[in-house]
């Protein structure tokens, strides 16, 4: 694999920080919550039951997975009359939203105002009460929302069930912010008695049948930096250099998501929780063990996959050719 010289972030619309969640849509909330957070290890922050959402994580962000039940075809409302669900999407499980976040409100507005005059199609600007949100959709149809957190402390507003928190949000409407109001400090949770203990969600994959122009969108809209790319695969990643890579692209003959990526605490972790996994007759639909990465695979009650893994300090070979996918190599 080649490492890229990437488009300039600078001159993108946005500049995130990193991933800071995945949402998925699922058919039965109750169900998806109980595998993510009985098995997965994923605490459940907060709830919007009229939403029929839930929102769990370990800490690092308000939620680093999100969940809505399907929409069956019903609209569903925010506050003050907000469309925030149409009933003409979400009609089977799957990727509702990958979510970018920014340093500071003045970022935001600045990207908002550059993809307004790149004529860029925004569907809309949003006040989830904790974050001010720009939400676009990718070449593919994917949903991506770019936001920044709008208070520290937000579990001092977020806990347990919540009154429906979306609204609209006019990123004119006064001076943005300046300061990062992201915690520098989290305090990390997760479920105890869980066998996946993660750390954080680090990157998604997706898989696509238009690599150039998706990979146009995330460094031209989406302002990711390209970090290793060939002609299968192109490698993103967003601000922080603690995260290796944000996305990650893979050519296949159709669009669709393939998976989040959860990262453990190391490769002793993974066994153990494989182990762990073993003693309650959960078996991982991949098992990896790479020069680049120890990983497995869960799949979810509906059908959605998972990747919870380390990385090694090994040379990355994709291979077409392995046993194992591709999506699952890289």
């Amino acid at each position: 694999m080649t490492q890229a010289t990437s488009h300039s972030i600078q001159t993108a619309c946005f500049e995130p920080r990193r991933l800071g969640h995945v949402n998925l849509w699922v058919d039965e909330l109750q169900r998806g919550e109980d595998f993510y957070s009985q098995v997965c290890g994923l605490k459940v922050e907060f709830t919007e039951p009229d939403l029929v959402a839930t929102f769990l994580g370990t800490g690092h962000t308000p939620h680093d997975l999100g969940m809505m039940e399907t929409t069956k075809g019903v609209n569903r409302y925010g506050r003050d009359g907000l469309l925030q669900l149409p009933g003409t999407i979400g009609l089977k499980p799957g990727l509702n939203h990958l979510a970018w976040e920014l340093e500071n409100e003045a970022e935001l507005v600045a990207g908002w105002k550059r993809a307004k005059e790149q004529g860029r199609d925004i569907d809309m600007t949003v006040d989830h009460q904790v974050a001010h949100s720009v939400y676009m959709f990718d070449p593919d149809g994917n949903y991506n929302e770019f936001y920044c957190d709008t208070i520290k402390n937000w579990r001092s507003v977020l806990g347990g069930p919540m009154e429906l928190l979306t609204s609209r949000w006019d990123p004119e409407g006064q001076e943005p912010f300046t300061e990062g109001r992201y915690d520098s400090d989290p305090v990390l949770e997760t479920v105890a008695d869980a066998p996946v203990q993660p750390r954080r969600v680090t990157h998604a994959v997706l898989r696509t049948a238009q690599l150039d122009a998706m990979r146009r969108f995330y460094t031209e809209v989406g302002g990711l930096e390209v970090v290793y790319e060939n002609e299968q695969v192109v490698y993103l990643r967003a601000g922080l250099a603690n995260y290796y890579y944000s996305l990650i692209l893979v050519r296949d003959e159709e669009a669709s998501f393939s998976h989040g990526s959860f990262e453990l605490a190391g490769v002793q972790d993974l066994e153990q929780t494989l182990e762990r996994l073993k003693a309650r007759n959960i078996t991982p639909v991949h098992n990896v063990n790479l020069p680049w990465k120890r990983a497995f695979f869960l799949r979810d009650p509906d059908g959605l996959l998972s990747e919870w893994y380390v990385t090694l300090a090994g040379e990355r070979v994709l291979d077409s050719n392995h046993s194992l996918p591709l999506w699952a190599q890289v």
